[in-house]
């Protein structure tokens, strides 16, 4: 039992395994937001809409698993389970956010009140995915979140989001050899941002015994995250990695059929 110290928070601990994996998700996931928002840009009408909606999920799945995984690797010393109504209302915020990012993103021109704009639409989406996840866990232990460390952790996300729309703004168009090394830089700041902004999150959350609070289990419910959270990963790899090729294959067949970004729209639909 865990009732000693009853005003004493809970101690936590990290699957440092999960917590590199969750890493590896969310740069993955970076690069593959800045290569679709240049998919979104290229295509016109439905075809736009479909990339959209598409890079959207892929985008939003990425984000989201990072955050799962992430999830998975905390461990306290009780046994902790999900609620999938409200973890799958989670990843639909993600979703929602990676929408309003690759639709600003894809714009012929993006001013400063779109971008501010856009970042705190974008860092709001990116919040509630954050604690709407955290309102999932099913654990014998109160929860409660230190002030200070919520508002720096949305403060953080929407800095984060301005900065990933406008690096994905400015590096939707780079291609070859430079261009995908702006872009795999741009996506470890991004990633390690977005991690830096959920483990800044977690900081704010403190996990209280109750009287019936018992570590019996924690031990085999913390084996069956780790699988869990490989089993997440994997798959959001192969998603991501379906979106890169999707990208990849659309971008070598629309050589050539390309319209400068700028260009007025009567023109493109002329074309």
């Amino acid at each position: 039992m865990l009732n000693k110290g009853m005003n004493m928070a809970m101690t936590s601990n990290y699957d440092m395994l999960l917590v590199v994996l969750s890493i590896i998700v969310a740069v993955v996931a970076s690069y593959t937001a800045l290569s679709l928002a240049g998919r979104v840009t290229a295509a016109q009408g439905g075809s736009r809409t479909a990339w959209l909606l598409g890079g959207a999920t892929a985008m939003g799945i990425g984000i989201w698993s990072m955050h799962f995984i992430a999830m998975l690797a905390f461990s306290l010393p009780v046994p902790i389970s999900y609620h999938m109504g409200v973890t799958f209302f989670s990843m639909v915020a993600a979703i929602i956010a990676s929408a309003i990012a690759l639709f600003i993103v894809s714009r012929d021109q993006m001013g400063v009140g779109q971008l501010l704009m856009g970042g705190v639409l974008m860092g709001v989406g990116i919040g509630t995915m954050h604690y709407s996840g955290m309102a999932a866990i099913q654990v014998d232990a109160n929860v409660s979140y230190d002030p200070v460390f919520f508002v720096l952790s949305v403060v953080i996300a929407v800095v984060v989001s301005v900065v990933a729309l406008w690096l994905a703004f400015h590096l939707r168009n780079e291609t070859g050899g430079i261009g995908m090394l702006q872009k795999v830089v741009s996506a470890f700041v991004m990633g390690g941002a977005i991690i830096g902004l959920h483990y800044t999150a977690m900081m704010a959350s403190n996990f209280m015994p109750t009287a019936t609070s018992t570590a019996s289990q924690a031990a085999s419910a913390a084996m069956d995250s780790a699988w869990l959270g490989w089993v997440i990963g994997v798959s959001t790899f192969l998603v991501l990695g379906l979106a890169l090729i999707s990208s990849m294959i659309s971008q070598r067949t629309a050589v050539g059929q390309r319209v400068p970004v700028g260009v007025p729209k009567e023109v493109r639909t002329a074309r």
